[in-house]
């Protein structure tokens, strides 16, 4: 099982829900969405090893945040990126641009993304897109009808029986464009 939350933060981290998930499965383990503009050094240090902090925007001020970030102010970014995180990113709002997509494929990282970017996506760049295998995708708040919170009873439902699970990290593949019949 594949569990990812977005807009992860010092003042939005719900740990104490995601503790409980732990407890209820002891081989559960989560990809968070981070936003690091909205954490200190010691809050990403806090964050338990079985959650994974990838990128999520920077400062999140809109689901639009990365629609017009250049290849350079994406590049800037990854490599300001705090050290607890890993070289993972979503756009806030599935919203991104080409010049993120170059600077992500250049420097090596991979990509939370959905299937209709496909015809964007750089061949070659890491890849997961949601809804791909046993994914359970949400927020850490209510939010979008998916927030951890109000979705809590049947996450946990899933939590308990899942056998194993995966981050994001693990799972991502190179992006290879399906070659369309002409």
């Amino acid at each position: 099982m594949i569990v990812d939350f977005d807009d992860f933060h010092e003042c939005n981290h719900r740990l104490d829900l995601l503790a409980v998930l732990r407890e209820a499965n002891p081989a559960f383990r989560c990809t968070l969405f981070a936003i690091p503009a909205l954490g200190s050094a010691s809050f990403w240090d806090s964050v338990p090893d079985w959650c994974e902090l990838a990128v999520h925007g920077w400062g999140h001020s809109t689901p639009y945040e990365c629609v017009g970030w250049s290849y350079d102010q994406m590049y800037r970014l990854m490599e300001n990126r705090p050290h607890q995180f890993v070289k993972g990113f979503k756009a806030p709002g599935w919203q991104i641009s080409d010049g993120c997509y170059s600077a992500l494929s250049a420097g090596g990282w991979w990509l939370a993304d959905q299937h209709y970017n496909d015809g964007r996506r750089p061949e070659g760049l890491r890849v997961h897109c949601l809804d791909d295998g046993d994914h359970w995708h949400g927020h850490i708040q209510n939010v979008c009808g998916n927030g951890i919170e109000e979705r809590f009873p049947a996450l946990l439902s899933a939590v308990r029986s899942a056998e194993t699970f995966d981050l994001i990290s693990e799972i991502v593949q190179p992006w290879k464009p399906e070659l369309v019949a002409a």
